[in-house]
């Protein structure tokens, strides 16, 4: 005989504070471009994170749609206690299933993997405790993982029964520690009424502990009631270790095409290393994507996804045979201060090598050494690698960025023209920073995430320094002789003259007795002396002495700076996201001293007639507009 199970959910009391759950729109945003991919994310993430002693991990993805979905009846045994709370006004629910709606089901199972261990009977772990079972079924926002994990907010199983439309998810495990079979259930809606009574927004299906632990449910051992459950779902589990999720009404917009392509544009990487295996099912259809296949599914669905990963996959594969010795290693950042990009990081005798490599179109690989600086910890010496190569093409794009294995695929670097690169962090300790920085949906490299903010010493110029790797290293592969072209500046610089040097034009009208006479050739004036010239260089600008005759230095210069734009004032148009003179621009100066230095604008003060302000940094690709004015000296103070 079967043994039955239902569903429990505990009453509020007066004290209790309402509660209304809201992580899953931690992954509702526009950086998740379709319903299958933060669920693939999230879910492989906690997969390679529960990877067991360095086996391959293997996936299985299976979507029912709705001509395979689960009959009812089939279903119900699974649902009872839990049908009147989803039907509760105010629970948060919208699209509830009818009665006799068959069920389109999502499993997820994976391979290769620990399973949830830990006590399950455990409700208040001590600090630092690595108990996977309660940080999965009973903990919310919080997680377990450390530095070496993927994940790091404990909220990246909510995706799991965002995709319900009764929010509801059931967990199988087996434990690879004691083999232990355990299924539990959790639905997750908002404090509601039933029947008078008011209940807290989490249900669980289990089996309730002893009194002394009131309200507490444990998971189900019985194992006829588990091989029902794996029957219904066709769950493919066994005696293996790991971990299958089975989300109940999922969203019919999870098709297998969509899965696939969140899977290739995702994990592409620790595919091509051996380090994952994935198979989507659906009616009829079974794909695997491993390293063999790989290239050939992206074929399969060809267009704008074997154009976006194509040449990507290709550079993964010739990075993945690459040894040490292939790689071109960088000087370290000064350890003291906040990591910043300069020629002096590339070896001398690798520089004109690599310019020519990179002009050919050949396949780099850099290794560049960085100083991690948690506050009140020893720095850790660590690095990332840097890997890319000029295809020629006139797309624009970013560099795909990887934290141990997982892409991601919304970080603000900057755009390369005509270069595919990939920007991979798998050491430890820069890991650790660039995971500490990354939201919930690991979607973005954020320098005020909760995890991130203050915990490092320059984490901020540090991040920077990160996401600007690519186009840094091709400024420095493309600069070239600085030699002046007045007539290329005509067009990329905007020059306002200081306001005594500027001079009112007037025409004189004709006389009538000078009609019909040829008019006489002017006398063009002296050129006046100019204080200063501005230079046009790779990246940047000069100003420097200009012909002075003799006349003291100009005193105090404000430099202002912007990117052209197409209509409008470009100044008015400055946005601080476009470039800031106090953040990783490079100035040097000689016969100069700065006074302050704000968004575009850069104040000096001159005191060599053969000064020279050399700033650099900007976008190589897009024209800079400069303007240069002379100002009082107001003992030499900040700018107003």
């Amino acid at each position: 005989m079967i043994m039955t199970f239902a569903w429990q959910f505990n009453t509020m009391r007066p004290s209790d504070k309402a509660r209304e759950p809201i992580q899953g729109e931690f992954f509702a945003t526009d950086a998740i471009s379709n319903p299958g991919e933060a669920l693939v994310r999230e879910g492989i993430q906690n997969s390679l994170d529960a990877r067991r002693n360095r086996e391959k991990v293997m996936v299985r993805i299976r979507v029912s749609g709705a001509d395979a979905a689960v009959g009812r009846n089939d279903v119900a045994p699974f649902l009872d206690g839990l049908d009147e709370h989803l039907r509760a006004p105010g629970n948060g629910l919208r699209d509830i299933p009818a009665d006799k709606d068959d069920c389109p089901v999502l499993v997820f199972e994976d391979f290769g993997t620990t399973g949830l261990t830990g006590d399950p009977a455990e409700w208040k772990p001590q600090s630092g405790s690595k108990n996977h079972f309660y940080h999965f079924f009973r903990a919310e926002g919080r997680s377990d993982k450390g530095e070496k994990d993927i994940g790091r907010w404990g909220v990246g199983k909510q995706v799991f029964p965002r995709s319900s439309r009764i929010n509801t998810v059931f967990g199988l495990t087996v434990r690879s520690d004691d083999g232990k079979k355990l299924l539990m259930g959790m639905a997750v809606l908002k404090s509601h009424d039933l029947n008078g009574t008011r209940y807290a927004p989490d249900g669980w299906l289990g089996r309730p502990a002893d009194d002394r632990d009131e309200g507490l449910i444990l998971p189900i051992e019985d194992s006829s009631f588990i091989e029902q459950f794996t029957r219904a779902f066709d769950i493919q589990r066994g005696d293996d270790p790991g971990l299958t999720i089975v989300v109940p009404w999922c969203d019919l917009d999870l098709t297998d095409e969509s899965l696939v392509r969140a899977v290739l544009r995702g994990y592409f990487w620790p595919i091509l290393r051996g380090q994952l295996e994935v198979w989507i099912e659906a009616p009829e259809i079974k794909t695997i994507l491993d390293a063999n296949s790989l290239e050939s599914e992206i074929k399969k669905i060809g267009n704008d996804l074997e154009r976006e990963i194509s040449p990507l996959v290709d550079l993964a594969k010739w990075a993945g045979a690459l040894d040490e010795d292939d790689f071109i290693r960088l000087a370290c950042p000064d350890p003291s201060r906040a990591w910043q990009w300069s020629k002096a990081l590339i070896p001398v005798d690798s520089v004109d090598d690599l310019r020519q490599r990179y002009e050919r179109g050949d396949k780099i690989a850099l290794r560049v050494p960085v100083t991690v600086r948690e506050k009140n910890k020893e720095p850790r010496e660590t690095f990332f690698d840097v890997f890319m190569f000029r295809d020629g093409s006139e797309q624009g794009g970013r560099p795909v960025l990887i934290r141990e294995g997982i892409i991601i695929p919304d970080v603000r670097a900057p755009r390369t023209r005509g270069v595919r690169a990939i920007v991979n962090a798998e050491d430890g300790p820069i890991a650790a920073f660039l995971g500490d920085s990354e939201n919930p949906a690991h979607t973005q490299w954020q320098h005020d995430g909760a995890n991130f903010r203050g915990k490092y010493t320059s984490g901020k110029s540090d991040l920077e320094f990160v996401k600007r790797a690519v186009h840094e290293i091709i400024n420095i592969l493309c600069e070239r002789d600085k030699k002046e072209d007045r007539t290329l500046l005509v067009d990329l610089f905007a020059i306002t003259a200081p306001p005594e040097e500027q001079e009112s034009r007037t025409r004189e009208k004709k006389k009538p007795e000078d009609k019909g006479k040829e008019p006489e050739e002017p006398t063009p004036p002296e050129p006046r002396p100019r204080p200063f010239v501005i230079d046009r260089m790779e990246g940047g600008f000069v100003v420097r002495n200009g012909d002075m005759n003799g006349a003291p230095p100009p005193g105090v210069l404000l430099i202002r700076a912007a990117y052209h734009v197409r209509r409008g004032n470009p100044f008015k148009k400055y946005h601080p996201a476009d470039f800031d003179f106090s953040q990783r621009m490079k100035t040097q100066l000689e016969g100069a001293r700065v006074l302050d230095k704000k968004e575009n604008k850069l104040r000096v003060s001159i005191n060599n007639r053969d000064f020279r302000i050399e700033v650099t940094g900007f976008d190589p690709k897009r024209d800079v507009r400069v303007e240069v004015r002379r100002q009082e000296d107001n003992n030499a103070g900040p700018d107003a």
